[in-house]
């Protein structure tokens, strides 16, 4: 095996790197081998050695810094090339053999053997890594891990080395999954340029407010119908609770033919599991749990107001805390889901293709502004009485200053209907704030104050129709989201209103407040304040 095997691994060589690669593909006189992006890192051109004798300018058609893969094209000859084998099917204790450069020595190219000895989800290659114990030292970087049949199972990527009292131990050694690595090879040969994620927690841009903690980023999810993937793009980021969005341009009509794009949510492949969140061409949402072997249907239902049209654009968010979820399409409220089946933290992702017959071969859906906060949670529980002063508001203040926020409270009425409680949001230090909440007289209301206003602003109000609001003396919960322009009230499990936030975009504190209508008559307790934010 190993004799037929080694006249496709080839030597690449740089003014920055030594390392290996594979030639998987031939097209006429022309090969194409896939690498690691470290080895070609920087390059535009590299020299390829293939036979240990003929040396060929290679062209670097496209790289992915977050895989570590890379795909460089040669010519003119006539090259081997190599198979990929099964490497969705492997196990621990299988046996694979590397072949590659090693330590950059003159020479054919050198051989180990070994097993697997685990496969595991790394969230910093994004990718399934097939560890073994067959030795890679570097030079390696870049070669295939074969089967013993002679087909890729990888391409071998690092390794890990300790030491102990002083004395190095065995190292680890990994290679990127061939799973991962053909489902990229279309778009590095096609030298699609890939983004990738801005710093975790980047320093916030002033007066912007939030940094966020990922993006924004913008590229294209490539259509390939015949590599039963769902198209995806990773933010290389881990959260549980979190706000992600982004907009996304439709790749042509619903007409002419079906599509569909979303998110993966806390996709985390060490726990074998992840939310797949989607809309289609038909104005349809769907939320799934999702593992490699079973697929289940947690909510779905009907987007009123998706743009279905060729190029037409949909911005779709996502909010997520522990078991609960809100989503949002075009700035309306779609629906709340309940997310208790998967709770952990994971990656995020933009994604197209998820059902059969909705990729064209050839179209693009691209996404613009994938973005996401972590939420965290910074204040809560707490309870207490709401306290009335002459002429002002009666307030118990979270001190947890943000822009993006998720607050809950539940009140408890008064015996009388002379009510009225809720939030303050985004209340700086100077006198500026929104005020958001229920009165005892069945209706919803939002009003705001600026510097150096005499009164307040009434921003919109309305009859609580239906809405389950409980007067005397019973508890009602009420939840406020505020993320740029818009928010949303909620009482109880409904909406309420959506909320028009574009005159305040300031960082400031979240509040309980009562008695924004004359006094408060009788006492207003509450339990059960938290906020959660950035």
């Amino acid at each position: 095996m190993v004799k037929q095997a080694r006249p496709a691994v080839v030597r690449i060589t740089s003014s920055t790197a030594t390392g290996s690669g594979v030639i998987y593909h031939t097209e006429g006189r022309t090969g194409y081998v896939v690498t690691n992006e470290h080895v070609v890192e920087g390059q535009s051109r590299v020299n390829v050695t293939v036979g240990d004798a003929a040396t060929y300018s290679g062209t670097v058609l496209g790289v992915d810094a977050v895989r570590d893969l890379a795909v460089v094209s040669i010519c003119c000859g006539t090259f081997t090339t190599l198979e990929f084998g099964d490497a969705a099917g492997l196990e621990a204790g299988d046996e694979v053999v590397n072949i590659g450069y090693a330590l950059g020595l003159s020479g054919e190219a050198t051989v180990t053997r070994g097993i697997v000895s685990a496969i595991r989800y790394d969230s910093r290659y994004l990718s399934d890594v097939i560890q073994s114990d067959a030795v890679i030292n570097p030079g390696n970087s870049g070669g295939p891990m074969l089967s013993t049949l002679g087909e890729i199972l990888g391409i071998n990527t690092f390794k890990y080395e300790e030491t102990s009292s002083g004395r190095p131990t065995e190292g680890l050694g990994f290679a990127i999954s061939g799973v991962t690595v053909q489902q990229h090879i279309p778009r590095l040969r096609a030298g699609t340029a890939i983004p990738t994620a801005t710093p975790m927690f980047p320093t916030p841009t002033p007066g912007s407010g939030e940094g966020y903690d990922f993006g924004p980023l913008s590229g294209d999810l490539r259509h390939d119908p015949s590599d039963s993937f769902i198209e995806t793009e990773y933010a290389r980021a881990s959260f549980s609770d979190m706000v992600i969005e982004a907009t996304f341009v439709n790749p042509y009509s619903a007409p002419s033919n079906s599509w569909d794009y979303g998110f993966f949510l806390r996709d985390n492949r060490e726990r074998d599991g992840f939310l797949q969140l989607v809309v289609s061409s038909g104005r349809q949402w769907e939320l799934k749990t999702r593992s490699d072997e079973v697929s289940e249907r947690v909510a779905g239902g009907t987007v009123r107001n998706l743009n279905t049209g060729a190029g037409g654009r949909n911005h779709l968010m996502v909010v997520a805390i522990g078991a609960r979820g809100w989503f949002f399409v075009n700035g309306d409220y779609v629906a709340s889901a309940d997310l208790s089946s998967l709770t952990w933290e994971g990656d995020v992702a933009v994604i197209t293709g998820a059902y059969t017959g909705d990729e064209v071969s050839g179209a693009v859906t691209r996404y613009e502004g994938f973005k996401g906060y972590e939420l965290k949670k910074r204040y809560g529980p707490a309870q207490g009485t709401l306290e009335n002063e002459p002429g002002r508001l009666a307030t118990h203040n979270s001190g947890v200053r943000t822009r993006v926020l998720v607050a809950e409270i539940e009140f408890i009425s008064p015996a009388s209907q002379g009510w009225n409680y809720g939030f303050i949001v985004r209340n700086p230090e100077v006198y500026r704030l929104e005020v958001i909440g229920v009165t005892g007289q069945e209706r919803w209301t939002h009003f705001s104050h600026d510097v150096g206003d005499a009164d307040y602003t009434d921003r919109g109000s309305g009859y609580l129709r239906d809405s389950g609001l409980r007067l005397s003396p019973i508890r009602n919960y009420l939840l406020v989201i505020a993320v740029g322009e818009s928010g949303w009230l909620f009482l109880g499990d409904k909406v309420v209103t959506k909320l028009d936030l574009r005159h305040n975009d300031d960082i400031g504190t979240v509040s309980a407040t009562g008695g924004f209508f004359d006094n408060i008559r009788g006492k207003i307790e509450f339990l059960n304040f938290n906020v959660w934010a950035p």
